[in-house]
């Protein structure tokens, strides 16, 4: 999914979403519009390469832009294991804005992806790696 949301690939964050369980498949345009805008925005620290420097954007406020949209045209919830990786995830760039880190987070996602076995769920890479 975070390769997806990395390489602004809307194909690959609709479908993952769907695998995942963030969507139906039965959402309104509008709903799909702002669930891969909110993904591309998540996914622009691991976008390029190099180190992201946190203070330059505020990726918590542009993604707390898209939740009234979310909210209203959501047709299922987001699933349950979701709600402690966010927390995570959002509590890291918080840190990492609080204390002006640079981090190479492409490098670091693209390190663990690799050598990530998929054999067990998912044989299929959905998101180019370049």
């Amino acid at each position: 999914m975070y390769v997806a949301c990395a390489n602004r690939d809307r194909a690959g964050v609709l479908e993952m979403s769907r695998r995942l369980g963030f969507l139906t498949g039965e959402e309104p345009e509008v709903m799909l519009d702002a669930h891969v805008e909110a993904a591309f925005i998540v996914g622009v620290p691991f976008a390029t390469p190099g180190g992201h420097d946190f203070r330059a954007n505020n990726i918590t406020h542009s993604v707390s832009n898209l939740g009234a949209t979310m909210l209203k045209y959501r047709l299922t919830p987001p699933p349950d294991e979701v709600y402690s990786l966010h927390r995570k995830l959002s509590g890291a760039f918080l840190a990492c804005i609080k204390i002006g880190a640079v981090v190479p987070c492409r490098e670091m996602l693209f390190k663990v992806y690799e050598q990530y076995d998929f054999s067990d769920d998912h044989s299929e890479v959905l998101s180019n790696t370049g």
